[in-house]
């Protein structure tokens, strides 16, 4: 079932930080952090999603889902 997620984690919201999580919305936040909104179709996808910011070196602040759909 897909999910609405919030996640922010640590960073700048680079071209390669945007390139990688395209499916989100990406938003810079102060502090260094960066919010990612976005759909994640089931938890398989949603454990790719943190592989991604593990190979990036994002480390996660906050996880939420928001609603599902």
């Amino acid at each position: 079932m897909a999910r609405t997620y919030e996640i922010v984690v640590t960073g700048t919201a680079s071209p390669l930080v945007r390139a990688a999580f395209e499916e989100f919305d990406v938003d810079e936040l102060e502090g260094g952090r960066i919010r990612l909104v976005g759909v994640v179709a089931d938890e398989a996808a949603l454990h790719g999603v943190l592989h991604r910011m593990q190979d990036l070196r994002l480390a996660i602040l906050e996880l939420r889902r928001l609603e599902e759909d």
